[in-house]
This record gives C-alpha cells, sequence and structure tokens, in this order.
C-alpha cells in the first residue's frame, strides 16, 4: 500500500500485510486457473485435513434446525447456548480432567479460535502491556497483539523443534508491563508437545512472579493457552496446563484456554472457537464480546453441541491417527531425497529445512525455501519466516518451510515427487 501521511487508516491497520494462509490459498486458485490438472500447483499450505466432517455433526445440525428452528433464528445468550457450555464442559473434564462450571467459566466465540484470541486480547490489554510470543509460531499473534494496543515480546526458542520455551529465556524476558504469555499444545509449525515436566517448568516461572506481584499489589500474568490442536496430540499427552498446582499456588486461577472444532474435526467453516478460564474474567470477556459481535452463530453452535459428543472422541482419535499416519509417510519420502526433517511429536505439520540447498537455490535467483518450491516443484507451502512475524531476525526462518501433511496421500506423494525432482535438477 502507498504510504500516505494522517491516513484516514489506523497505523496499525495500515501497518498489517495480507494474511499468509488465506492469501496464499487465493493466490493459488487464480494461478491455477490457467494450467492444466497435471500440472496445477499443489497446495501444502493452509493447514487443514482433507477428511471430511463427520455426518454425525451434519444430520444433527439438520434434526435441530427442522424441531428447532425458531431458537435458530432467534438472538442466542451471549456466552452461548446453555446445552453448548455444559457439553463443552463435559468434554474438557473427559479429556483433559479439569472441572470448568458451564454458567461461569466457559464462553463460546465467533470467529473460530482466532476470535476467542480477539476476545482476550481486548479484554486483557492496555495501551503498552506486553505480550510474551515464544517463536517460531503462529503468524497472527504478533498482528493481533498490536491491533489491540499491545507489545509483542519475541522470544526465540533456541532448540525450538525438540525443547521449545526455555524456563530462563522465560524468566528474562518478563518485565513489570508483562501481561499475557502464549503457550500450547502442539506448537504451530514445529508439533512441538511440552511435556507435563516441561510446563511445571514454565509454571514455576510464572507462578514466582505472579507470587511477588501479589506481595507488591499488582495484578498478575496471565497464561493464553492456545490448542486448536488438542486432538492431534495421540501420544504422551501432558497435564493440562491449568490444572497444575505448584504447593499452593493453583495455575488456573490465570490461565486462559482457548480451542475449538475446527483443526479437530474439519469444522473451519463453522468459526466456532471457545474459552475457558476464571470467572471474573469470562463475565469482562462476555461484555466486550457483547460490543463485538454479540454472539456466535447459531448453526455454528449447534454444530459444535454435536461434535463435543462423548461419540465423537474416538472420530477425533481416528481422524488424527488418519493424519498422524500420512505424515509420517511424507516424512520417509522426504528423508529418502536425504532431506532433514525432523518427526513432530504432535499435529500434521512438518518444518522441512532445506538450508543444505539454500546456496544452489540462491544462485538460480530463488531467495527462499518457498520460493525455490513454488515456482521449481509446483508445490505451495508456507516459508519458515512468517512463523516469526514481526521478529526482526525472521530470516533466519528463511530455509525452512511448513507442509501441511493434511492432504491424502496420493497428493503428499505427487509432491514428494515433484519436490525430489527439483532437487534433484539443482544437483
Amino acid at each position: 500500500m502507498t504510504e500516505v501521511k494522517n491516513s484516514v487508516f489506523s497505523d496499525v491497520a495500515l501497518s498489517i500485510g495480507e494474511s499468509i494462509t488465506h492469501g496464499t490459498r487465493m493466490r493459488i486458485a487464480q494461478l491455477n486457473a490457467g494450467y492444466a490438472e497435471d500440472n496445477k500447483i499443489i497446495d501444502l499450505s493452509i493447514g487443514t485435513l482433507d477428511t471430511p466432517t463427520d455426518l454425525y455433526v451434519d444430520n444433527g445440525v439438520i434434526d435441530f434446525i427442522k424441531s428447532k428452528p425458531d431458537l435458530i433464528h432467534q438472538f442466542a445468550p451471549v456466552k452461548g447456548f446453555d446445552f453448548l457450555l455444559e457439553s463443552i464442559s463435559k468434554r474438557v473434564e473427559r479429556l483433559q480432567h479439569i472441572v470448568y462450571d458451564p454458567a461461569k467459566e466457559i464462553m463460546v466465540t465467533p470467529g473460530g479460535i482466532k476470535g476467542s484470541l480477539a476476545v482476550v486480547f481486548h479484554t486483557m490489554l492496555n495501551p503498552g502491556d506486553e505480550v510474551i510470543l515464544p517463536l517460531p509460531n503462529w503468524p497472527h499473534y504478533a498482528d493481533m497483539v498490536h491491533l489491540h494496543g499491545g507489545t509483542p515480546v519475541f522470544v526465540q526458542s533456541k532448540q525450538f523443534l525438540e525443547k521449545g520455551l526455555d524456563p530462563a529465556d522465560l524468566d528474562g524476558a518478563i518485565t513489570g508491563k508483562t501481561k499475557l504469555l502464549i503457550l500450547g499444545d502442539c506448537i504451530n509449525p514445529t508439533g512441538k508437545v511440552y511435556t507435563t515436566e516441561e510446563l511445571l517448568a514454565l509454571a514455576k516461572v510464572v507462578a514466582k512472579h505472579n507470587i511477588n506481584r501479589a506481595k507488591d499489589g499488582l495484578s498478575p500474568i496471565f497464561v493464553v493457552y492456545d490448542c486448536p490442536y488438542e486432538a492431534h496430540v495421540l501420544e504422551n499427552k501432558p497435564q493440562a496446563f491449568a490444572s497444575l498446582a505448584l504447593d499452593n499456588y493453583l495455575l488456573k486461577d490465570n490461565v486462559i484456554t482457548v480451542t475449538g472444532p475446527g483443526k479437530t474435526y474439519g469444522m473451519h467453516g463453522d468459526r466456532i472457537g471457545y474459552i475457558c478460564g476464571p470467572s471474573a474474567f469470562i463475565d469482562v470477556a462476555a461484555n466486550v464480546q457483547v460490543n463485538l459481535n454479540s454472539f456466535a452463530c447459531t448453526y455454528g453452535q449447534v454444530a459444535c453441541f454435536y461434535a463435543t459428543h462423548e461419540k465423537m472422541d474416538s472420530v477425533a482419535v481416528s481422524r488424527a491417527t488418519h493424519a498422524r499416519q500420512n505424515t509420517l509417510k511424507m516424512i520417509a519420502l522426504l528423508r529418502s531425497y536425504d532431506l532433514s526433517v525432523h518427526i513432530p511429536q504432535g499435529g500434521y505439520f512438518i518444518f522441512v529445512d532445506l538450508s543444505s540447498y539454500a546456496e544452489k537455490y540462491n544462485k538460480i535467483g530463488m531467495k527462499s525455501a518457498d520460493q525455490f518450491l513454488l515456482e521449481k516443484a509446483r508445490v505451495a507451502t508456507i516459508s519458515g519466516e512468517h512463523f516469526a512475524e514481526g521478529y526482526a531476525h525472521a530470516s533466519a526462518y528463511k530455509d525452512f518451510v511448513r507442509m501441511n501433511c493434511g492432504r491424502n496421500m496420493e497428493t503428499l506423494a505427487q509432491a514428494a515427487q515433484r519436490i525430489k525432482t527439483s532437487l534433484a535438477e539443482l544437483n
């Protein structure tokens, strides 16, 4: 966008670039319009599964509309339908072994988990408040923090594939302005899953600072635990962060967990997220939400209600298992081409290191790994740089790409073959 002095638009709005995930998908569709089917770009960028949503959800919504059409078309409660809040509470207790009061500690949001995060940031952040963001991580965090008046504080994880955020680094990043820390399961793009021991080590840092703050009459640091891929942690699941306790300090009092059915059940278009947190937070967040966008779409809430039924737990495992199998097969294919591919601890993304080929693709005018794969292999991925948006040294990740292995195996095998051919041509 051309720079305009004294623009009518806010400085923050003008500073935000096009969404890398949604923008990439749109550009691929435009590019593919002019190509034959066997030459179209293969999209391994946006993180969705090819497995369709289970019919139990679809049929449930249909039956609900037929039996209660009046409820579908009426205003819904700001925090969500009571029957959905009850169902979410039961699901969290089943799977995370933590109890949330459906009337006081849970709220449903429109806009998916991104909508949940927007409500959290609106509710919590004053201008200048700092939000600690471990890197690499989801591309939209920094822009969303800026939009809500906060200041992102980036902490680069030294061993991001295996270790994630180091407690000492977290301790060093906390200041008197720190308001929030972003954590979560199955980190995007690496698939890092914190162990219970690792979470306890991070919790000790937060608890230490919050105990000292309480003595000084200051507000505590809150942890936003963002876990859209919670169902895609199939082995060695950690204890829920909000359920951790250190001596007499309960983490639940200062943890806001956000999730939703999108990545678990393929319900991306339903745009439903939900928040579990302290009742005092939920009360204020509900006041924020009603002035932002009233309430979540009734159709989406009904779909989420059926998705959170106990019988759908096994569906979630089945979907995740299938995606995991395809991910491991894709890794095996790429490793056979001498690529460095780390096996993620969870999820269906792989963060592929092409730095050993960087000098060669730089010589032919390709500045980054994703550009090389797109132009030479006709495979769309997302550059590692985007998982450090706003960080001064984001270019350190330019030879990494995130690949979505949620595609069917035929598509993945075709993409792997194209990558193999392109790498061979470099040699």
